[in-house]
This record gives structure tokens, C-alpha cells and sequence, in this order.
């Protein structure tokens, strides 16, 4: 049983450091109530974004010595510690960003390493689907989270008191499931890599040039969604309901590319996703956008945009193996964090120059295209090199 109770703990974790992509409601209400700028309030996430996959890294190194409850322990800890910070703030934007963007920042790192590697260690036959559940988990948390934050903000909490609940049940929800994170012990342990090992691969930069194109372009579209359908005159109500819509998609999306992996490899299954994902935001230049075709589209850039979060990591752990997973994968989820950040910007740079989205649209498809165009290489190499019969 321990196998399964380690993917259900690890899907809950996942459920809590998942909030992050809820943040713009708190985010918005930091700016109403306490004078945020929208820089300001975007510097905190993108802190968030960027320190998360680096924390990752570090953690690879301890995961070789220190047991991986452990980490759920500092998570949980971090979490709690950060949020609480940013609570009696009183507004204050340095704290907020030490608080919520550093130190849970950090604790999301741990978070998100344990809950991904850990369960995907006992089930190395199903490896994509393990990590489709995992990653789901991560992208299903802005879903509670929005519901949650926007029934405690209609009952008249303050912001800095939602933040406060938020670290502290979460914070302690995080420490209860890592008691039920069990680590399985691979035989081959001692054969376990070091950075030096595969970061000059062809197949390592084709993993972290492949995840940095297609979360490149989903991010891009993403950070502007409910701004390209408002400037086609989709009313609010539909751009709250595409933003719910496409969270359910990310997470179905999660968990049917993994499946699908694990029946016709990962290098096809990329390819395939990052091209969904490509014809999918196209479509929002081609088509016009009434309110059916805006939540239509809204859903199939968030199921292509799912498969980046457990294709690269299934395809890490087929090249590398299950036992180096969690010191190969944090340097190519790197390519993630870049695009965190590289992408709402460009966006918005083009934006601001060209006064329409027509050309960040056309650049996310493009850019989503090169990259199912690399791993379909990839594909027919891994064909071309199997032996007669197989």
C-alpha cells in the first residue's frame, strides 16, 4: 500500500503549492487595497516562478542522503513561514515579496520535487501516468484556490487575513501528507548522476530547449487570455468561466497526455502536444472569438499546455531513469522557469508595439511549432535507431 498512499499524499501537496497559479486574484486585491502596482504584483509571481525550479536543483543533490518526507517537513514549514510573513505586512511590497515569493517560493521547490519523484520511484512501468497525476494535482490547486479566495474575499476578509489562512491550513495540510510520502530505494542507486554526467547531451538540451518552447508560448497566451478575449468584446462573465475552463483542461490535460506516454512513447506524445497546443492558439487569429469559440479555445490551449508538465519529466526519467529523475529533471524544468518569466514580457512588449495581439498569437504558435518539430526528430531518430523487428 505504500505505493499508492505516496501518489495520493503526493497529489494533495501537489494540490497545495499549486496556488501559485491562482495568484493574480490575490494579486489584484493586493493592488485595490494596499497601492500594488501591476509590476509589483508580477515581480512577486515571477520570484515564485523562478525560484521554485532552481530550489529543485539543490534539492536533487540532498535527495541522494536525506529522506524525502523530510523535504514535504520543509515545504510545509516554508510555506506556512512565508505566507504568515506576507500577512503582517501590512501592505508592505519587500515583505510581501521576501514572504510569499522567496520563502514559500522555496517551499514549493521542496514541495514540488518530492511529490513529483517520489511516486513515479514505484511505479516505473507507468511512468507517465504517475507523473500525469502528480503534475494534476498542481495544476487542479488554482482551481480550489480561486473558488476558496473568492467565497472568503465576498465574505469580507481582507487580503492579508486570506493570506494568512491560506499558510496556515495549507502550511499544515502539506506537513500532515508528507508523513505518507515513502520512498522506494532503487537498486541502482549508486549509480546516480552529476550534472557534469548529461548537461552537455543532445538529448538534455533537446528536454530543456523543448519544455522552454512550449511553456515559452502556453505562458505567453496565457498571461493574456482574458485580455485578448475583452479586446474581442467577450463579456466578464465568460472570461471568468474561460479561466475555470481552462485550469479543468490543464489538469485533464495533465493526465491524459501521461497516459497516452506511456502507450506510444514520450517523444511522440510531446510532438503531438506542443502541435495541439500550436494550432490551438493560432486559432485565435484565425477565428472569429464569440464567447463559444473563445471557451472552446480556452480549453485547447490548456490540455496542449498540461502535456509540458509530465511529457518532459516521463522523458527524463526514460532517458535517465526513475533513480536519476529527481537530479536530471530540476535542470530541465530550468527551461520552464526562463519561459516564466520570457514570456508574459514578450508578449507584452509586442503588445504595447504593435497595439494588437495578432503578432504575440503568431509567435506563440511558432514558437510551440518548433518545438513538436524537435521532438518529432527526435521520434524518428528513436526509430530509425531500433533494431529490425522491434
Amino acid at each position: 500500500m505504500k505505493r499508492h498512499v505516496t501518489v495520493v499524499a503526493s497529489f494533495v501537496i501537489m494540490l497545495c503549492i499549486g496556488n501559485v497559479y491562482a495568484w493574480s486574484l490575490i494579486a489584484s486585491e493586493l493592488m485595490r487595497e494596499y497601492g500594488f502596482s501591476a509590476f509589483e504584483s508580477q515581480i512577486v509571481f515571477g520570484v515564485i516562478i523562478a525560484v521554485f525550479p532552481v530550489t529543485m536543483i539543490f534539492v536533487g543533490q540532498l535527495g541522494k542522503t536525506v529522506k524525502h518526507r523530510y523535504f514535504g517537513y520543509i515545504s510545509g514549514v516554508l510555506f506556512f513561514l512565508g505566507y504568515l510573513l506576507a500577512s503582517f505586512s501590512q501592505g508592505n511590497f519587500l515583505i510581501v515579496l521576501v514572504g510569499i515569493g522567496v520563502l514559500s517560493g522555496v517551499g514549493t521547490g521542496f514541495g514540488y520535487w518530492v511529490a513529483l519523484t517520489s511516486p513515479v520511484q514505484w511505479f516505473p512501468e507507468k511512468k507517465g501516468l504517475i507523473a500525469g497525476i502528480a503534475a494534476a494535482g498542481f495544476g487542479l490547486g488554482a482551481v480550489f484556490m480561486s473558488e476558496i479566495s473568492g467565497l472568503m474575499l465576498e465574505s469580507g476578509y481582507d487580503v492579508l487575513e486570506l493570506i494568512r489562512i491560506i499558510g496556515i491550513s495549507y502550511g499544515v495540510i502539506i506537513l500532515l501528507f508528507s508523513n505518507f510520502i515513502f520512498q522506494r530505494h532503487c537498486l541502482d542507486e549508486n549509480k546516480s548522476m552529476r550534472a557534469s554526467d548529461f548537461i552537455k547531451a543532445k538529448i538534455f538540451k533537446k528536454l530543456f530547449f523543448g519544455i522552454f518552447l512550449g511553456t515559452f508560448a502556453g505562458l505567453l497566451v496565457i498571461g493574456s487570455l482574458g485580455i485578448i478575449g475583452s479586446k474581442q468584446g467577450i463579456s466578464g462573465h465568460a472570461l471568468v468561466l474561460g479561466v475555470a475552463l481552462f485550469a479543468v483542461a490543464n489538469f485533464t490535460g495533465r493526465l491524459i497526455w501521461g497516459f497516452l506516454s506511456d502507450r506510444i512513447g514520450a517523444s511522440l506524445s510531446i510532438f503531438l502536444a506542443l502541435l495541439f497546443q500550436s494550432l490551438a492558439i493560432i486559432g485565435l487569429n484565425i477565428l472569429p472569438l464569440s464567447p463559444l469559440v473563445y471557451l472552446m479555445f480556452a480549453v485547447f490551449v490548456g490540455f496542449g499546455f498540461g502535456g509540458n508538465f509530465v511529457l518532459f519529466a516521463k522523458e527524463t526519467a526514460q532517458v535517465y531513469g526513475v533513480q536519476n529523475l529527481g537530479i536530471v529533471y530540476p535542470y530541465v524544468f530550468l527551461g520552464y522557469a526562463i519561459a516564466g518569466i520570457a514570456g508574459p514580457i514578450t508578449g507584452g512588449f509586442l503588445y504595447d508595439v504593435s497595439g494588437s495581439f495578432f503578432y504575440p498569437i503568431l509567435l506563440a504558435s511558432f514558437v510551440s511549432f518548433m518545438g513538436s518539430v524537435l521532438f518529432l526528430q527526435q521520434h524518428i531518430r528513436e526509430i530509425r535507431s531500433k533494431p529490425l523487428g522491434i
